[in-house]
């Protein structure tokens, strides 16, 4: 048996390893000193919605304050003058990504939504230019989301007007779009392998929230079992990774030679080869990053836009008068004997300001994803000191009362002007702000124009028969999506038979 000294020596050194793994460094921002050890905050952001414990932080402490996950000191940053001041103007010092265990077991931090420095800035630029010479923002890319709409549109058309769950099919469409971008294919809805990846991805994404805490708290997954779903996302991600995205490579680079591309792969892989011809290329053009950077653009990019998509049903079925407006205009611009099209956009000003409530609204990331510090910061009246992970609260600035006035109101008309015309009000950043803002935003408000506006003119979209209405609490996890829910698609042309009859 321990004797009493020797008990209190080890007493000692447990507390002494505890206030010295999340004592908060001299002038770091204030928050909550209740720490337990090994876990820090841990267990209070699991007592209830993340984002409402950071809300309540937020009025104790203020707009910038400080928790601990595990040792690993956390500042989460809110409200719209505390982001701009740290991710615009002091971007330099603000724009890495943290260091997590994750990226020494998948990928050596290659990609560009895990990677920092002359990696990320390299990623960063040879991305936007190849999507730009693929027709990012251009009617080239308009024309081929508008084919994917109309097959989409088809299927759901098979429903015969009964309730569904519309979440795998608007992934698989959705995912349709960045595939043919950046795989140079699209695939059948009811492909086996398609739909396996999808549903893997789904898996990564609904894992992602757990991955990350044990990431933080590497001790964690080295305890038996699988509790926190580590192993499996790990795996799931290599699985995609190895087993979906790296044949299309292996197949492109094999035909190499050709020398003509009209997709992403294929324009990365030029790009490659032209870095090891000129001595001053960049050394981070290479195939390990290509792997990872096109897992993360097929993710986030299937995910984020998918994930509005199902949100605005939500509201529909909410508000149908916002639904019978959106159809009005549609009718009124477009009419029925066509399509709808991205030219229509200047004229669509409702439907515009639907979709950008949907996101404030909603905010499918409300936390954006983690930034760290590269060096001791000094910011705010205060030391935030160099490896320090860093949250943009985004959900502090999307629902605002200084800014929106009333931000738990469903209120589509507060983005149109006096003037009749769309009002885009600096503080609306659904996307974040600064050099890490998200690279596919273009892509994504064009596909929600061209989605939306096209089912609300083929479909009235209303509750099953028994009327019950989706829960507006989502969940979290890398995006804030919406429960599962079902719909009925009912044909515009059946209520216009009913209306006459």
């Amino acid at each position: 048996m321990l004797d009493i000294n020797t008990f209190l020596a080890v007493g000692v050194a447990v507390l002494s390893l505890w206030w010295f793994s999340v004592r908060r460094p001299a002038g770091a921002p204030p928050g909550p000193w209740l720490a337990v050890p090994l876990l820090g905050h841990l267990l209070l952001m699991m007592k209830k919605d993340p984002l409402e414990q950071f809300a309540a932080w937020r009025r104790q402490y203020g707009d910038v304050f400080s928790l601990y996950l595990g040792s690993q000191l956390v500042v989460v940053l809110n409200g719209y003058k505390v982001l701009k001041d740290a991710l615009v103007k002091n971007a330099d010092t603000f724009s890495d990504r943290p260091f997590v265990c994750l990226q020494d077991i998948l990928t050596d931090s290659k990609g560009i939504i895990d990677t920092s420095g002359p990696v990320w800035k390299a990623q960063r630029k040879v991305s936007t230019q190849i999507l730009r010479e693929l027709g990012m923002g251009t009617n080239v890319l308009a024309a081929k989301i508008e084919e994917e709409v109309k097959e989409y549109i088809r299927v759901i058309s098979e429903s015969q007007v009964q309730p569904l769950d519309l979440k795998h099919l608007t992934q698989a469409s959705v995912s349709n779009n960045i595939c043919s971008i950046v795989l140079g294919k699209r695939f059948e809805y009811d492909d086996d392998v398609f739909g396996n990846n999808l549903r893997l991805m789904d898996a990564i994404v609904h894992d992602s929230g757990a991955g990350a805490a044990v990431s933080y708290l590497a001790f964690l997954r080295h305890l038996p079992g699988d509790f926190f779903k580590f192993k499996r996302f790990v795996d799931n991600m290599r699985l995609v990774m190895q087993k979906f995205i790296k044949p299309f490579i292996d197949e492109h680079n094999s035909r190499f030679e050709e020398g003509s591309y009209d997709d992403f792969i294929g324009a990365y892989i030029i790009e490659i080869h032209h870095h090891r011809n000129r001595q001053s290329g960049s050394t981070h053009i290479n195939d390990v990053n290509l792997l990872k950077l096109v897992f993360d653009i097929i993710v986030a990019g299937s995910e984020t836009t998918s994930t509005a998509i199902r949100w605005t049903l939500v509201y529909f079925l909410h508000h149908p008068d916002v639904q019978d407006k959106c159809y009005e205009e549609i009718h009124r611009v477009v009419g029925t004997e066509r399509a709808p099209t991205i030219q229509d956009r200047p004229q669509l000003v409702y439907m515009e300001a639907v979709i950008m409530e949907v996101l404030r609204y909603a905010n499918v990331a409300p936390l954006s994803l983690p930034h760290a510090t590269p060096c001791n910061v000094e910011f705010g009246g205060y030391t935030i000191p160099k490896g320090t992970l860093v949250i943009p609260n985004l959900a502090s600035v999307m629902r605002d009362p200084e800014t929106w006035g009333d931000p738990d109101r469903f209120r589509p008309e507060r983005f149109i002007g006096e003037d009749g015309k769309l009002w885009r009000p600096e503080e609306f950043i659904p996307f974040c702000m600064g050099r890490r803002i998200c690279l596919g935003e273009t892509i994504a408000r064009m596909e929600l124009l061209l989605y939306i506006s096209t089912m609300v003119q083929h479909f009235q979209f209303l509750p099953p028969e028994t009327g019950k209405l989706p829960s507006l609490q989502g969940l979290l996890g890398a995006a804030y999506s919406p429960k599962h829910f079902k719909v009925r698609s009912v044909p515009r042309m059946c209520l216009k038979k009913e209306t006459s009859e």
